[in-house]
């Protein structure tokens, strides 16, 4: 699939109304856009990640005989997402983790914020972040944290 590279100059597609440049430009990642002008984030692997794919593609073909097609899991034999999700929160809760910290990953679909990935998270995604933890501690201010 073709793929362009957004202008510096151009909106940012996060949708936080800034420039390109002034925004997600050197997060980690790159928005670029299709052969259809639809716009996605594109991060390249590291040679360790392109290695656990090839041993989830040879597995599939093991299994089912062919290739995996375009719209099948790779991963299609891990556990449901809500089931990682449930168990994620177990674990962060079993370490002591901030509750409000635990709210916010729940909140945003599963997104961590520390600070030595801030750097990395398009601000719009910072800013609902940052909403689900004001929310948490306004629902949650003055009262004793839940066990």
């Amino acid at each position: 699939m073709a793929r362009e590279r957004l202008s510096r100059n151009s909106p940012c597609p996060c949708g936080s109304g800034k420039k390109y440049k002034h925004c997600c430009h050197k997060k980690g990642f790159e928005w670029v856009a299709d052969d259809d002008g639809t716009v996605y984030q594109s991060t390249s692997l590291s040679p360790e990640a392109v290695e656990v794919l090839q041993q989830q593609r040879e597995r599939f073909v093991a299994t089912f005989g062919r290739e995996p097609g375009p719209d099948e899991p790779i991963f299609f034999d891990a556990p449901p997402v809500e089931q990682i999700e449930f168990q994620m929160v177990q674990a962060m809760t079993a370490a002591g983790i901030d509750p409000a910290i635990i709210y916010a990953y729940e909140k945003s679909g599963g997104l961590l914020v520390t600070e030595s990935n801030q750097h990395l998270i398009p601000d719009t995604d910072l800013a609902a972040w940052q909403a689900a933890i004001d929310e948490y501690e306004a629902k949650h201010r003055g009262r004793p944290e839940q066990p």
